[in-house]
């Protein structure tokens, strides 16, 4: 077990307050390889349970497998074992003594009983393209589960996967101070997963109807739950590809109906795939956190008991012969509290933009107007605060929020930011910080939650003279494309476009902060593998002047968003750009790539293709100023794994291709 022990001394006027509470990390599965279906053990060396902790927070960071990552989108699933106390037994050995008269001696094996619970489910990306030293962080709240994390516990990895793999690091971090309420228990609703087929047999065997026990100091409840669908044998594509709810009711009457969907993975952080790692499912994408959602059941406590009921919107299909149902996996937790241990009381509950954190890379790196969360953790609406914020050692920046936030209720704001004076003290490494303190204009009694720190990497800085040249796909209809300004004042912009048609606009920018939008209607992108639509291209390069090539990888799903700075003098500048840039689309593809290759003035090169034994494959002479684009047809080659190389002297630039 590791302790730390935070402090920042901010230095403004406008008001004072503690720093963070000490914080304990604690680590289990240390890259642990998940090489086949199964559970990974070990053993978490938590707190005592003598301190109280305000928040609890869980890091889970997947990596590749020690021999590389899977190809393959496969379920995984963090769990928590807690010790009951209570033993069973099983029988492990028969032995027949005697057949006449007959005498059997039965061996039992003898265990303490332990409950499964569900902190996490991450499926795994489509990982064919991804390098062996890949790593990507997922973001847990598990303060709710502080009666269960104490003295030693056993932590379990399971992975469903049928082929290597993946790894996993979990790292608990323990923020000393009060939380928003006093967990007084903790229960398994349902855990577990099966088969559905019919609505009926599902629900009689999987989801029962509960009737709780409730703790007599009891005031307030909530429900975790978690259902993703999984396989699409049918008509419906159910349950993976088609959208259901599920209902929640408390003692008959139905409170909660909730989709079971996720209908943003084209805008998953970890892009791009070598699947299908772009289409909307059944509360999961490739990649990315299979959702938790929380449900407020306080109000409906009405007495000792509370009478629970959950079902799944009933639908049938005939599985074909041959093949397996569809099926869902669950979790869901029932929590009981006591009353709220705050008033007033205003969170910083993230910074998602400007930040390196995994979890926002879609939506950074920025140069305009800064995104924070708030969260309100006491018992009174939150009606205002105040938020500071800015570049540590940079100029402070205070906002006055007003809304109307009930207890535990969040809201997204948007902070101005982005004037040039902003970044005066970016030289390549600093942190943002913003905090939220003066509840309803009163003191915060919990100043343990107020700060956030991320560390800021700055945009690019282009040069004001561009030329931006787009090629459309199939569909040109889907792409439309706009640049703005830091108010948001829409610059130049290209819409209703044909398809298979290269475009240009040649731009002159004043000195600011720019924001380019590439989007697509279908959410497929300018290529993809698993269409017909064929491949486009979008790309920036300097008009004059010192050399610039920015290239934007057309298997993007959704949208593109870049930030950018012209004449603000931070970032990496377009006049250091030294270094061989070479972009392969779509990857992975049928066959058929687009390499582009961008170097500053003339040179030589040879372009090869190797299998992953090492032979040539395919080998081309490169002589080019400046940019070079070639399609590169290997459709010929069998489907798997290759090489690309470009080497230019004593210089090689290398990227995984992977063919279908």
């Amino acid at each position: 077990m590791k302790k730390f022990y935070l402090s920042l001394l901010l230095l403004f006027s406008l008001s004072t307050f503690a720093g963070p509470g000490d914080t304990t990390w604690v680590t289990a599965h240390n890259k642990t390889d998940l090489t086949w279906y199964g559970s990974y053990k070990d053993t978490a060396h938590f707190p005592d349970g003598s301190l109280s902790y305000h928040k609890i927070m869980l890091h889970y960071t997947m990596g590749c497998a020690s021999n590389g990552c899977s190809d393959w989108d496969y379920t995984t699933r963090v769990l928590l074992m807690h010790a009951t106390g209570s033993m069973d037994s099983s029988v492990s050995k028969i032995d027949t003594i005697s057949t006449s008269p007959l005498q059997i001696d039965t061996t039992w094996n003898v265990f303490e009983v332990k409950i499964p619970y569900e902190l996490a489910r991450v499926i795994t990306p489509y990982g064919g393209n991804l390098s062996n030293n890949w790593e990507h962080d997922f973001v847990y709240d598990l303060t709710d589960f502080a009666p269960l994390l104490k003295d030693d516990v056993e932590i379990f990895v399971q992975y469903q996967g049928w082929s290597s793999g993946f790894s996993a690091t979990l790292d608990f971090a323990f923020i000393e101070g009060t939380p928003a309420r006093n967990v007084l228990d903790v229960q398994n609703v349902y855990h577990g997963g099966g088969s559905y087929l019919i609505a009926q047999d599902f629900e009689d065997k999987n989801l029962p109807a509960q009737s709780i026990i409730l703790n007599p100091a009891t005031t307030a409840a909530s429900l975790r739950a978690n259902f993703s669908g999984h396989g699409f044998v049918n008509a419906l594509n159910c349950a993976e590809f088609c959208e259901k709810d599920y209902y929640v009711e408390v003692g008959g009457q139905r409170v909660v109906t909730q989709s079971i969907w996720r209908e943003d993975c084209g805008l998953n952080n970890i892009w791009p795939q070598a699947g299908t790692w772009l289409y909307d499912r059944a509360n999961w994408c490739p990649g990315d956190k299979s959702l938790f959602r929380n449900h407020e059941l306080t109000s409906y406590l009405t007495g000792d008991t509370l009478d629970l009921n959950v079902d799944i919107e009933a639908y049938s299909y005939t599985v074909p012969q041959g093949e397996s149902p569809a099926s869902y996996n669950y979790a869901l937790q029932l929590f009981q509290y006591g009353n709220p241990n705050h008033t007033d009381d205003v969170e910083l509950e993230r910074i998602i933009a400007p930040s390196s954190e995994d979890e926002s890379k879609r939506l950074n790196p920025i140069c305009g107007n800064a995104t924070v969360i708030i969260k309100n953790k006491g018992s009174q609406n939150l009606t205002s605060c105040t938020i500071t914020y800015g570049m540590n050692d940079g100029t402070h920046r205070v906002y006055n929020w007003t809304g109307n936030l009930g207890f535990l209720e969040s809201e997204v704001v948007q902070l101005p930011f982005g004037d040039q004076g902003d970044w005066n003290t970016y030289t390549g490494s600093l942190q943002f910080f913003a905090v939220a303190n003066n509840p309803n204009n009163t003191w915060d009694q919990n100043d343990l939650n107020n700060l956030k720190e991320t560390m800021v990497t700055a945009p690019t800085v282009y040069p004001a003279k561009l030329k931006f040249s787009l090629r459309t796909n199939a569909v040109g209809s889907d792409t439309h494309w706009r640049l703005t300004d830091h108010s948001g004042t829409v610059i130049v912009s290209g819409d209703n476009l044909s398809s298979n048609t290269s475009y240009t606009e040649n731009l002159n920018l004043a000195p600011g902060c720019y924001t380019f939008h590439l989007e697509d209607r279908s959410k497929n992108g300018l290529s993809f593998s698993f269409n017909n639509d064929g491949a486009g291209s979008a790309k920036f390069q300097n008009d004059g002047g010192n050399f610039f090539f920015k290239n934007f990888n057309s298997n993007f799903g959704t949208e593109i968003k870049e930030q950018f700075t012209v004449g603000y003098g931070i970032g990496i500048s377009e006049s250091k750009i030294e270094e061989t840039i070479m972009e392969v689309y779509p990857n992975p593809s049928n066959g058929i790539f687009y390499v582009d290759v961008a170097k500053d003035g003339r040179y030589e090169a040879q372009l090869k293709v190797l299998d992953l034994t090492g032979k040539l494959q395919y080998q081309n002479s490169v002589s080019a100023n400046g940019v070079y684009s070639q399609e590169l047809n290997l459709s010929h080659l069998p489907k798997g794994v290759y090489s690309l190389q470009i080497n230019l002297g004593a210089e090689q630039k290398t990227q995984k291709i992977v063919i279908h």
